[in-house]
């Protein structure tokens, strides 16, 4: 991704109810347009637990995930394009705290064919739209660890009747820390009706080739959504990942800034799993109830493999966790949302509380 340091004006993926408040620009009579879409949420982690991995601090009992959107979507005939930027706080593992600039998306598409596009420059993965499907909780359950946004990224998506269907490529991927990651290749298909949804998923990438820790990778994730009634539906969300990660790394150069430049060796294949069940129930149209059960296991925290954590550094949930969250949503206008999720268990954390608008 694109960052730019200090105080910043952002954008997070904005959900798809949320976008169909963007304010039009213009607009001809062709169908020509530019729109102006955003979000301003306010809210964060309470009780977080650093052991878990997942924030950059261990002395708060508080963390801030505030954060805002703007962007700007257009379509000019057959071509459409967008820019997106992210105002965001960088509190997960190894951030700074900080809040940060990010350029999210910046990319134009091309509708060749009916409900058929390709999408070049910096935009999501095609499996990062479908990473949490069957998932109806919003923060901290399993998550499938793909790619995310990439630059240098070209995407196809498209749809049959009731099936949907994404391939991408991006060229010299990077983490989300900025680590290298090889070249990267995702894709889903789904199949959408009335009474079930199910998206299956795929995702491998070339690897570094010692240029940082990670190496290989083969992903494959399954969701689903199941709606019992008008009320009342039920998700299942799961993935399985071999990922090769170097044990080993060789000091081979220290420029005059004192920066170490790293040779990283000894790859080995780990494997990360982890599933959940989830479920949404609305009562009305301002209040609906969500919940999930999740299941992750990482083999970097099991004692017993010969690439795991040392004995004396053993994981208090062992090498596997289990852990619930309980949710309610208060939504005094489509394009308002107010929630408080509890979590319980071996979770990272004991609450998650936010406010977001969308315009």
């Amino acid at each position: 991704m694109l960052k730019k340091s200090t105080l910043c004006i952002a954008l997070s993926t904005i959900l798809a109810g949320a976008t169909a408040q963007a304010a039009t620009l213009y607009e001809k009579e062709n169908g020509d347009n530019l729109k102006v879409y955003g979000e301003v949420g306010v809210g964060g982690h309470i009780g977080a637990d650093y052991e878990y991995g997942e924030f950059y601090t261990d002395d708060k009992s508080y963390i801030d995930d505030s954060f805002a959107t703007l962007g700007l979507k257009g379509e000019y005939e057959d071509i459409y394009y967008r820019l997106e930027l992210d105002y965001e706080r960088e509190n997960w593992a190894y951030g700074s705290g900080d809040l940060e600039l990010t350029i999210d998306k910046l990319f134009i598409g091309y509708k060749f064919y009916k409900n058929h596009a390709i999408e070049v420059g910096l935009t999501d993965t095609a499996l990062d739209d479908y990473d949490k499907f069957g998932d109806f909780t919003f923060d901290t359950t399993v998550e499938t660890g793909e790619a995310g946004d990439q630059e240098n990224t070209i995407k196809y998506e498209g749809s049959f009747s009731d099936f949907k269907m994404g391939l991408s490529y991006s060229y010299e991927g990077e983490s989300s820390s900025g680590s290298e990651l090889g070249d990267i290749i995702n894709g889903y298909v789904g199949y959408f009706s009335d009474y079930v949804d199910v998206v299956i998923g795929a995702e491998t990438r070339s690897g570094s080739e010692g240029m940082s820790k990670y190496g290989e990778q083969t992903l494959f994730s399954l969701g689903l959504r199941a709606y019992i009634t008008d009320d009342f539906a039920i998700g299942l969300n799961g993935y399985i990942e071999n990922e090769d990660i170097a044990q080993t790394s060789t000091v081979i150069s220290i420029s005059n800034d004192f920066e170490e430049t790293s040779s990283y060796n000894d790859y080995q294949t780990l494997k990360n799993q982890g599933a959940l069940i989830s479920a949404r129930y609305t009562l009305n149209k301002k209040v609906e109830f969500t919940g999930s059960l999740n299941y992750e296991e990482y083999e970097t925290w099991d004692i017993n493999s010969a690439y795991g954590v040392s004995p004396d550094d053993e994981y208090s949930w062992g090498k596997e966790r289990i852990w619930g969250t309980l949710g309610i949503n208060f939504k005094p206008t489509s394009s308002v949302i107010f929630a408080l999720e509890g979590n319980f268990g071996e979770a990272a954390q004991d609450a998650y509380a936010y406010a977001r608008v969308y315009f």
